[in-house]
């Protein structure tokens, strides 16, 4: 019997001895309940860890949310944002309007997405009925109708009947990738990208491996077909070309799909409800600067975290059982995080992540710049190199309520120079630039990703190297908080040959 557990013991031998004494009413279940839970092994204050999540994105988010359900409530979280809540989920404003600055659309098929926002009563808006034309830098070499049935003639005379084959195909891997909603309702958790991969289906580590191009082409699908249509959506999404590996870039054809939409109000209402609405979790304004991993006596792991808010040089320290990583690891990163006592002290990606520039106008679009008779509320680059931008799209406001909208954004690889935005718009009234390390630059050749990278340290944000997406992040979040829950019960909360009885009957511990 450990220290702890003895003072267990002695906490409740001094509150039964006292509540025998002072009531003589006491139900007897009561005293029974401490009895059975001190016999299986459980201290309440053992099994109440104190975590920390180092940042305030969707993943994070995501994380204190399923951590929450997880332990009932008997978690204390500390969340640390060095700036605001929502990650690259944010708004921009212009003219007392705000609009999506970062991640912009949901699919009707993300489970959590949409979880989040009933339980959050939060409203959507939808994000389709806008016309688009793929420009190639020389002129428009596709442009929708106003009339649906006029599109998909074009469509079906362009490039045949290969699009439904895709659509079906697309669908199919959408299908089989829900798998993982009942793995994890099963409680199974993933320490690395290999194993999540595989436990879906077993074809999908192999889209790791081979680029989009090779994998469509190898399916017999025309070569303008995948240079047209899916490279646009690969371009429009991730700023990159068909050399990406084939599963982002089923995310990219997916997200180009029917059925989008976005949260009313901004889709970063959901990680800041999800954080601010909890009890359990306490936002900490700061950005961490070291994660030491503490020396013990063996009976416990212990992480002890170094920070700092932007307005102080002085370094405050916490001590935490768990750590949850919810921010990219890379070298470049604008708040690095030092990683001290551990065996591998560089848990850094290997990989970099894409920059993008998101330019924000209020103008008048030339049509005929870009080879257009009249305005269309989407022109969509498949030669980003020629054309400068990756995409040019007419916004509405997050609360949807703007009609022939004046504002527009750009998604470009490189900041535009003026001279090109005179080219583009007319009457300029404003302009906004923000910059992101938006999403991993993708190949087929993807490294490891881990989700565990010691005892009690986790990363959602390795699943970005499978693919970058709100919904994605949600799903990472509730892997690490299993990981975590699963690692934390089985080493602090049973005994060992209660283990297997825990993982029968409730929850799968199985690390894949």
């Amino acid at each position: 019997m450990n220290t702890a557990q003895l003072f267990c013991l002695y906490l409740l031998t001094r509150l039964v001895g006292r509540t025998i004494v002072t009531s003589k009413n006491m139900d007897p279940r009561i005293i029974l309940l401490f009895i059975l839970s001190f016999k299986r092994g459980i201290c309440f204050e053992e099994c109440n860890p104190n975590v920390a999540i180092i940042g305030g994105g969707i993943g994070g988010a995501a994380s204190s949310h399923f951590l929450t359900e997880l332990f009932k409530n008997n978690v204390n979280i500390d969340l640390y944002e060095a700036n605001t809540i929502g990650g690259r989920l944010a708004t921009v404003e212009i003219d007392d309007n705000k609009f999506e600055a970062g991640g912009s659309i949901i699919h009707s098929q993300n489970k959590y997405m949409q979880e989040f926002v009933k339980l959050l009563g939060l409203d959507v808006r939808s994000n389709n009925n806008q016309r688009a034309s793929i420009w190639d830098g020389n002129e428009i070499i596709f442009e929708e109708s106003k009339w649906e049935l006029i599109t998909l003639a074009k469509l079906i005379y362009k490039y045949g009947t290969q699009l439904f084959s895709l659509n079906r195909y697309i669908s199919s891997i959408l299908n089989k990738f829900e798998k993982i909603y009942h793995l994890q309702d099963a409680g199974y958790s993933f320490i690395n990208i290999s194993s999540f991969m595989l436990a879906i289906n077993a074809e999908f580590p192999r889209t790791l491996q081979i680029s989009i191009k090779n994998e469509l082409l190898n399916l017999g699908y025309s070569e303008k077909l995948i240079d047209e249509i899916v490279k646009t959506t690969v371009v429009v999404n991730y700023g990159q070309d068909t050399n990406v590996h084939s599963f982002v870039g089923f995310v990219s054809l997916a997200g180009a799909g029917s059925n989008l939409w976005s949260v009313r109000g901004g889709n970063k209402k959901v990680p800041e409800h999800l954080i601010y609405r909890n009890k359990n979790v306490n936002v900490i304004p700061s950005h961490v600067i070291k994660v030491v991993n503490m020396l013990t006596n063996g009976t416990k792991n212990l992480y002890e975290v170094h920070y700092s808010n932007k307005d102080s040089t002085v370094i405050m320290k916490s001590v935490y059982d768990i750590i949850i990583i919810a921010t990219p690891l890379i070298h470049d990163q604008k708040f690095p995080i030092t990683f001290e006592g551990f065996p591998k002290n560089d848990f850094y990606s290997i990989g970099k992540y894409h920059e993008t520039i998101a330019t924000f106008i209020k103008a008048d679009l030339k049509p005929y710049y870009f080879g257009l008779e009249e305005e269309v509320d989407n022109i969509l680059s498949c030669n980003p190199n020629k054309t400068v931008i990756s995409a040019l799209g007419r916004l509405n406001s997050v609360e949807g309520t703007m009609k022939n909208s004046r504002v527009w954004k750009i998604f470009s690889n490189k900041p535009l120079k003026s001279e090109i935005m005179n080219e583009m718009f007319s009457n300029i009234k404003e302009v906004q630039q923000i910059s992101w390390k938006a999403y991993p630059e993708y190949s087929s050749k993807i490294h490891e990703a881990s989700f565990k990278l010691h005892n009690a340290l986790y990363h959602v944000n390795a699943i970005e190297w499978v693919a970058s997406a709100m919904e994605m992040s949600a799903i990472s979040g509730r892997n690490v908080a299993l990981l975590a829950y699963n690692d934390f019960v089985q080493k602090y909360c049973l005994k060992k040959s209660e283990v297997q009885e825990n993982s029968d009957e409730n929850t799968p511990s199985t690390e894949l």
